[in-house]
Formats: C-alpha cells, structure tokens, sequence
C-alpha cells in the first residue's frame, strides 16, 4: 500500500507537480485527427489539468494554445481559424502555431506591439490518426521508434474513450492479467459472438490449436506470471497451463502511462491520458503486420459502444452500465455487457477518482503493478533518465505483445517464434533480420 502522501506524488500531474513534470517530457495524445474537420480545424481540449485549443491551420500545420487570449482572456475555442493561424473572436489578434502574434487589427496603424506578445504553444505533429503535442518546453523531442507510429492508415485505426477515473488506476488495471479471468469473463464460448469486432479478435485467437481462449480463461484462473524490466518499461508474462498446452499472454507496462496488449494477431496500444486528475483520454491504437484493419466496420462496433462528439460509453455509472442480473447469471461474469472496455471502465470508475491506495493489500498478481509504481517513483526521485527513448533512430523492435498457445514447457521458445513470424510476414514494417530479433527478445 502506498501513504496518502504517496499517492498524491504518483496520481497528480498538473503543473508544477512532480508526476506532472514527468509526464511533460513525453509526447502525448491531445486529439484526434478527425475532429479537426476540414470545415472547422479547432477543438478545445484539456490535458494534465491545461486548458488549451488545438488546430490545423491553413497551410496544414498543426497547433496547440492556451485556450484564453493574451489580450484579455477570450476563448479561443470559438476562435476563426484563418490567415495562416488561430484568430480570436474577441478583437482579432491572431496567433500562429507556434505562439506567436501575427495581428492585433484593432491597433493603430503601424504598431509593432504584436511582436512583443506570445501566446502559450505546444509543438504538435499527426501520426496514424492522432495529433500529439509535446508540453516539456525547450526543442521536443523526436518522436520514440514505435511501430504503430509506422503502421499505414490500412493496417491500423485509431480512437478514444472517456474514462471518469485517474490515470493511473487506468494504467494499473491494464497490466493486471489476473483480471482476465474474472472481470472480462464469458460464461460461455457461444458468447463469444457478442463481442466488440475488435475483441473477437483476441477471443478467437487459440492459433492451430483447437482450444479456446476463452475457454482457458474460464478454466485457468490463477495464472503464473513473470516480469521483466526493460528499457521501455516491463514486459509482463502471463502463463495459463492447461493439459499439455500454455496460453501465453505477453503485455507491456509502456512508461509512463502506457500498456501494449494483444488482441490475437493485433496489437493494441492504450494511452490513458490525464485530462485531470479526476479523469483521463483512452487512446486506442489497433495494428497489424500481415492484413489491412477494417477501420469502418471498428468504428462501427465503437459507436455502439460511445457517443460521438464526445466519446463518452453509453453505458456509464449514471445508468450503472446497464448492469443486469440475468445477464450475470447467464451471460458475462460482470453482467454490464460483453465490451471489455465497459468492463474495464466500470471498475476504475467504481474505485473513486482517486484510488486510496493506503486501504489496498497488493498479492501476487500485482507484481507488475508493483514494478510500474517503482519505475514512476524513482523518475520521480531523478533516478532514473527521461525520456526513456531519446531518437527516433532508437527503434523499440523488442516492443512487442504476444497471444499464443504453445506446447506444455515450451513458452519461451514459442512467444520469441511467433513475433519472429509474425515480422517475417509483415507487409509494411522495417526489416530486422531474425536472429538479431531473437537476440532482442531473449536478451
């Protein structure tokens, strides 16, 4: 368990916190793409407790302001978006991408007074569907070498969700793979059809063999599990045994707010971002090496599931996630639905805002969690560099998510084969040649 002091230092991060610190040495995830339309580029946003407006402007380039005027407070939010930056609507003083004071219109001829003022900016860039600002101040950084910030927009999609809840109990319960078990469990296999289409993925990913994920899941409550610290974070190790076969579940603790899971051949990366530190974006990025990713029939599936604008669930706390008796009897374990998300965000939301973590009892399944806390406090204590990847040269090839069943005793040759497989049929990724893989991921 943590003090409450303790868990301040890791829950908050707006400015001039410790943990917000942190979090502003890394690229985060400020919108969307596609809602920054072609016919009104400009959508308010705020992230790690700042209020600011991000846009495209006229040329293409993308922006991120302090949302209120320099001049005397107006909104930007309802700013025209013109003449090569962001005007305000108050007395349309115009601002560049970059902060800068392109006209003050209501001014007297000739005055120079604009070059003297500078409105808060964050450098942004777009990639595979969201538009990411750097908030650290002084030159940002490149962007680190992942793969989905390679994917083609065929082969992967992007979205978000709103989730009423820290962001760390956010990060913490996607690292916990004891869960699977209990909290995302199908009584049975015929419910497997009412998934979300990107979860039937994983649910139907049991590879050659004829066992079923889902049915292990059920089955296999207590897996055994493993830890590895990496430069990038922990690999976490998830090993369900079940007669002469293991399904093996390798995620990934990505620092600082990071988890990368499998969704059978997929991989998906989930960005929880404080808005504050009573709630935070989930970034969702869906890739695949091999085929393309049916973009609209996902976002399809994720309309069911989320208002848009917004990007609020249907099902939330308000109507108790449209919680049902006869549905948990019969159908799921937590009877709110078959989204695994909803499942998700109905626990962190039910934990508080902030999670007390000085009533907690951590046991075995939380060595991960254990391990990702250590991490935050020793960058927090300055003992450890940030950021973690400093180039975009600095590919993170070793970054990989793993869902496989492989022969009884036979994991760890069987997790290293299937990545090594997987890249080796891969149409758009950056060649590695196998053997320096396999050094990598054995490494």
């Amino acid at each position: 368990m943590l003090s409450a002091e303790q868990n301040d230092r890791l829950t908050h991060t707006g400015p001039g916190t410790p943990m917000g610190a942190v979090m502003r040495r890394y690229w985060q995830p400020f919108a969307l793409v596609e809602e920054l339309p072609d016919e009104r580029p400009v959508r308010d946003i705020r992230v790690l407790g700042e209020d600011l407006v991000v846009f495209r402007d006229d040329r293409g380039r993308y922006g991120a302001l302090a949302r209120h005027c320099a001049h005397r407070a107006g909104d930007l939010a309802y700013g025209r978006c013109e003449d090569g930056g962001l005007r305000c609507p108050y007395h349309g003083w115009l601002y560049a991408v970059d902060g800068r004071c392109l006209e003050q219109p209501a001014e007297p001829a000739g005055s120079t007074y604009h070059q003297r003022i500078r409105q808060p900016a964050y450098p942004c860039v777009a990639r595979n569907g969201i538009v990411y600002g750097y908030m650290g101040g002084g030159e940002a950084p490149a962007l680190p070498g992942f793969d989905w910030f390679d994917a083609p927009a065929s082969h992967s999609f992007a979205f978000k969700a709103l989730q009423r809840a820290n962001w760390l109990q956010a990060v913490e319960g996607e690292i916990d793979p004891a869960h699977l078990s209990y909290l995302h469990r199908y009584l049975d296999d015929d419910a497997e059809g009412d998934g979300s289409y990107g979860f039937r993925q994983f649910l139907a990913a049991a590879d050659e063999s004829d066992v079923s994920v889902t049915a292990i899941l059920r089955e296999v409550t207590n897996p055994r599990l493993e830890i590895e610290r990496t430069d990038f974070g922990v690999r976490i190790f998830a090993l369900r045994d079940r007669g002469d076969v293991t399904y093996v579940r390798v995620t990934n603790y990505l620092f600082p707010h990071t988890a990368v899971v499998a969704i059978g051949d997929w991989t998906l990366v989930q960005v929880h971002v404080p808005i504050d530190d009573a709630s935070n974006w989930r970034y969702d990025v869906f890739y695949d090496f091999r085929a393309p990713i049916d973009a609209a029939a996902l976002r399809a599936e994720k309309l069911k599931t989320y208002e848009v604008p917004g990007y609020a669930p249907k099902r939330n706390m308000e109507n108790r996630y449209g919680f049902s008796a006869a549905e948990q009897s019969a159908g799921t374990y937590a009877g709110v639905g078959y989204d695994f998300n909803i499942h998700d965000t109905m626990i962190l939301e039910g934990q508080g805002a902030i999670q007390d973590r000085s009533r907690e009892n951590l046991a075995y399944t939380d060595m991960a969690i254990i391990a990702a806390r250590k991490m935050l406090t020793e960058a927090l204590d300055g003992a450890i560099p940030l950021p973690m990847t400093e180039a975009a040269e600095a590919r993170l090839d070793h970054l990989v998510s793993i869902d496989a069943i492989a022969p009884a005793g036979a994991w760890r040759r069987a997790w290293v084969a299937k990545q090594i497989e997987r890249r080796a049929r891969s149409v758009w990724a950056g060649g590695i040649a196998p053997a320096r893989l396999r050094a990598l991921l054995e490494s």
